[in-house]
């Protein structure tokens, strides 16, 4: 599947998908780190930088992770050697107000995070296919913490080696057209929109 650009943008941006064959092979712990500086240089709120990136790395802690994945998920990811748990705060430090803010700005850092592990050779998947419950009881993640999405990492593995439904989407997406998604400040203003 071929993507198109109407515009000259970072060749980084133009390159990276959420693939699925993923190494199994270790990541070196700075590469983790990096990518991880990376989403911690992301805007925010106030500087609020709410994000918290829980990181397996190690069997014990990778065996715990994968636990909470769908089964569906479990298939493709239960091999990557590194998993992320993505968490954002939801109370600004400041004044213990809530941020409502905080999903998106963790979003943004989770850009930065995925387009510099792709800069540096690897492929991140983000999965809302995970048991949110399961994780916050068994990890005790505090309820001022939303739990957002898991993530895979590492280099990009062999498309034969996934599981037959999912080769077959083991390529880029497309993407809307620009314009839907430019709207102009009256859009809702018509009965058509959507």
């Amino acid at each position: 599947m071929t993507r198109t650009f109407n515009h000259s943008i970072l060749e980084t941006i133009q390159q990276r998908w959420s693939a699925r064959a993923i190494d199994p092979a270790p990541v070196p712990e700075d590469d983790v780190r990096a990518v991880i500086e990376a989403a911690r240089f992301a805007p925010s709120c106030y500087n609020e930088q709410p994000w918290r990136y829980l990181i397996a790395q190690d069997q014990p802690a990778l065996d715990t992770l994968r636990a909470f994945l769908s089964e569906s998920n479990r298939k493709w990811a239960g091999k990557a050697p590194v998993l992320m748990l993505v968490l954002a705060l939801n109370l600004f430090e400041r004044n213990q107000q809530p941020n409502r803010w905080n999903q998106f700005d963790t979003g943004t850092s989770w850009g930065f995070l995925q387009l510099e592990a792709w800069r540096r050779g690897y492929v991140t998947h983000a999965m809302a296919g995970f048991d949110q419950d399961r994780a916050r009881k068994t990890l005790h993640i505090p309820g001022h913490y939303d739990i957002l999405c898991m993530v895979a990492m590492g280099r990009h593995g062999r498309p034969e080696d996934l599981d037959p439904l999912f080769q077959a989407k083991e390529q880029p997406n497309t993407r809307r057209d620009l314009d839907s998604v430019m709207l102009k400040p009256d859009a809702f203003l018509k009965t058509d929109a959507v």
